[in-house]
């Protein structure tokens, strides 16, 4: 998995009648050993953040509006 990279996002796989959530850790690093920037930090935070939340919406949508 690439690094410095948002992987907030669920992947799903299928397996014959099966869904499996696959959900992957984000790591951010310099490189260096060196503590991340504060801002930039904030800013990666606040990415994975919209991330989830639109992620988290898009799922609510679907069982909503999901025919029964």
């Amino acid at each position: 998995m690439p690094i410095n990279t948002n992987l907030c996002e669920n992947k799903f796989v299928k397996h014959k009648d099966k869904a499996i959530m696959l959900q992957a850790t984000s790591i951010y690093t310099q490189g260096d050993g060196e503590k991340l920037d504060v801002k930039k930090m904030f800013d990666i935070m606040t990415d994975i953040s919209k991330t989830s939340l639109k992620t988290l919406g898009s799922e609510i949508f679907n069982q909503i509006t999901k025919s029964k």
